[in-house]
């Protein structure tokens, strides 16, 4: 759940427990504990939607993804047929928009296993997230999730994408003390997807 609406969501459920254990003082109809649930409800499908947005926004990566590799592989074998056709004619090769060049070295899929590391930010709000180089990546795609005790380290909850980014290390702010986050990492490119890291977590 985003941070800033899990702090007004704690807000409110604190205000409506002490509305229900003085009910005598809130009968105004704008100002119920059932006004105040209300509210709640709305930010929690608030949250629902942006986290439903995350899992589709990563479904359309990965499909897009798909797509342009199979759409790579097909140029590669239409442009060599044309080359095939047109016996190296430069000049007829331009016109399909084709130059002959030295064959481009397309990067494998990437296999290695990446190690993420966690450690609290400089300013004492949020974590910052690093993970070590991976040769053939062209990026690095990222999930999070919020375990339900903070306590537990060995139960992973269920990760959904956080980020997508070129760079192997940044700062996560949208944390709320004393709740445990959950973190693993991959490295990507056109050519596919590596293997999820172990989930690492911590505390603010």
């Amino acid at each position: 759940m985003t941070k800033y609406i899990l702090e007004i969501i704690t807000r409110l459920t604190n205000f409506k427990n002490g509305q229900i254990k003085n009910p005598d003082k809130w009968n105004k109809p704008d100002e119920t504990p059932e006004v105040v649930q209300g509210i709640i409800d709305g930010l929690n499908n608030a949250s629902k939607a942006i986290d439903d947005a995350k899992e589709n926004l990563s479904i359309a990566q990965t499909n897009a993804r798909n797509l342009e590799a199979e759409a790579i592989k097909k140029a590669d074998e239409l442009e060599n047929s044309a080359i095939a056709y047109e016996k190296n004619d430069t000049a007829k090769l331009s016109l399909y928009g084709i130059e002959l060049r030295k064959p481009k070295e397309r990067k494998p899929v990437p296999t290695s296993t990446l190690h993420p590391k966690l450690q609290d930010d400089t300013d004492g709000v949020g974590f910052i997230l690093a993970t070590n180089v991976d040769s053939v990546a062209d990026q690095y795609e990222w999930q999070k999730g919020t375990g339900a005790d903070a306590t537990k380290t060995d139960v992973i909850p269920e990760m959904k994408l956080f980020k997508t980014t070129t760079k192997t290390s940044f700062v996560d702010d949208d944390v709320a003390q004393g709740v445990r986050y959950f973190y693993r990492v991959r490295a990507i490119n056109a050519a596919g997807e590596g293997p999820w890291s172990e989930a690492v977590s911590r505390v603010q």
